[in-house]
């Protein structure tokens, strides 16, 4: 499986406002869920279970902005998302990276950025216009030109090497701010019925994957912005050695939890 056979690979990314229902320690061992669940009610995970060092990559996604699960959502659940505490957020972390709770917690302080530590959607949002939108995505393009002229020193690299594992990886910047200017509001749910999200990255491959944003719900601009730049975060990061070189989803939202993106879960009685 070379690259030529990973573009191909479909690609359905979603902003993590919330997800379908899964009991504590559904995923196994490294599951984080018991870590997070709790007072009768389930939650969703914390930060993703199923990373596999290694792996080949991400497998086939649905374009519909869900998670794969038996049980429907009948109502939107994007407006009651909890954003849970750092310090819960790090002790799933712990069971995914190779760093002790403390020390990832230590690390999401250095490395946390305020373009993605955003409360979603936001109190006092509005209806999303063309000029949030072109706000937004110039705030984007800044902080990507800052951490790309950052190299290795930039906190977006450091946090997807420690998630991924890989010795080697290759930032394609130019992709990201490629994906962030093509952006565009669904105003008529076209791409997704945005029950479950805010925003997602949606294309045929991952190389022509584009970003949209429910252009009906209320946010504010710093959710709007911080939404966007955690879209253009899918794909930055791609492997090197042989084989599919796209991390996996789960991979990537490690990353961006360690950078501050906030994990959000969804209450069930």
């Amino acid at each position: 499986a070379g690259k030529a056979e990973a573009s191909h690979a479909p690609a359905t990314r979603r902003k993590r406002v919330a997800g379908s229902r899964r009991t504590a320690g559904s995923a196994g061992g490294r599951c984080p869920s018991s870590a997070v669940a709790g007072g009768g009610k389930r939650k969703r995970k914390a930060a993703p279970a199923e990373n596999r060092r290694g792996a080949a990559g991400p497998e086939p996604r649905k374009r519909a902005c869900k998670e794969a699960g038996p049980e429907e959502v009948s109502e939107s659940i994007t407006e009651n998302a909890v954003t849970l505490a750092d310090h819960v957020v790090a002790v799933a972390i712990s069971f995914i990276v190779p760093r002790a709770p403390r020390t990832v917690r230590e690390l999401m302080r250095r490395w946390e950025k305020p373009i993605l530590k955003a409360t979603i959607p936001g109190a006092g949002g509005r209806r999303p216009t063309k000029a949030m939108l072109e706000s937004a995505k110039e705030a984007v393009l800044r902080f990507f030109t800052l951490e790309e002229a950052r190299g290795k020193q930039s906190a977006v690299v450091k946090a997807f090497y420690l998630a991924s594992g890989e010795p080697a990886l290759h930032f394609d910047w130019a992709g990201a701010r490629r994906r962030v200017r093509m952006a565009s509001f669904d105003m008529r749910q076209e791409v997704d019925s945005w029950n479950e999200c805010l925003a997602m990255t949606s294309g045929e491959t991952n190389a022509v994957c584009e970003i949209f944003v429910c252009g009906t719900k209320k946010v504010t601009l710093s959710a709007l912005t911080s939404l966007i730049c955690h879209e253009a975060l899918h794909n930055l990061a791609r492997r090197t050695r042989q084989g599919n070189p796209f991390l996996s989803e789960d991979t990537e939202h490690v990353g961006m939890a360690l950078l501050g993106d906030p994990q959000l879960v969804h209450m069930v009685d």
